[in-house]
């Protein structure tokens, strides 16, 4: 067998150097970097909030406003939101993440008294997410199971027509203020719709649900 010679070693040396590079270079085209601003309309410092990302779980917790950003692994649609006790808090975003719309603003303003009639919070106080599954399945025979989620609108996609067809569970969605407790229901609510709908029909389901509401992985 011939030795293999120095200048061809060379070159295949230089190739594969290149096919890494190139693999690299591509995987990190997918990666999105997003840029985190805050609008601050209070004279109040921020002492501590967290930053949330639904479809990969991260949370990031904060204690100024300096702007920051975040690496998605991809271009797409994401529900972004941002807890505090010290003020209420607007969170805004494109409907499409892309490497040209990936400007996410938190707005802070002056905290408001919370009440059923308030507007900030109209998600149920008695919500109850404890149902046992046959009290689950009359409120979908009847049409009042929803999973919760909150946006800038009113508009829902029209895929989940679909879906509440097939599994008789809705979407609806709350104005864009996340408050801790508002989040937590809403959470607590989609949970608990989500462990039934495993138990039922395994896993699948997801496949179809058209956007992940809170707590949904």
């Amino acid at each position: 067998m011939k030795n293999i010679k120095p200048i061809t070693m060379k070159k295949i040396i230089l190739t594969l150097i290149l096919a890494f590079t190139f693999t690299i270079s591509k995987a990190n085209e997918k990666e999105i970097i997003a840029e985190v601003v805050f609008e601050n309309l209070t004279g109040k410092e921020l002492n501590f909030g967290e930053f949330f990302i639904t479809e990969t779980n991260e949370r990031i917790k904060i204690n100024n406003t300096k702007s920051f950003q975040i690496t998605l692994p991809n271009k797409g649609k994401y529900q972004f939101g941002f807890s505090t006790e010290d003020f209420t808090a607007y969170t805004y975003y494109p409907s499409r993440i892309t490497n040209k719309k990936n400007t996410i603003t938190i707005r802070l303003v002056k905290k408001k008294e919370l009440t059923l009639n308030s507007g900030i919070f109209s998600i149920p106080m008695n919500l109850d997410t404890n149902l046992t599954d046959e009290q689950i399945e009359k409120r979908i025979s009847t049409g009042n199971l929803n999973f919760i989620t909150h946006g800038i609108d009113s508009s829902i996609p029209k895929e989940f027509s679909d879906f509440k067809e097939k599994y008789g569970i809705g979407l609806i969605k709350e104005n864009c203020v996340i408050d801790p407790m508002s989040f937590k229901k809403a959470t607590e609510n989609n949970i608990m719709i989500a462990d039934y709908l495993n138990k039922k029909y395994g896993e699948d389901w997801l496949k179809e649900l058209p956007t992940k509401p809170f707590g949904i992985k």
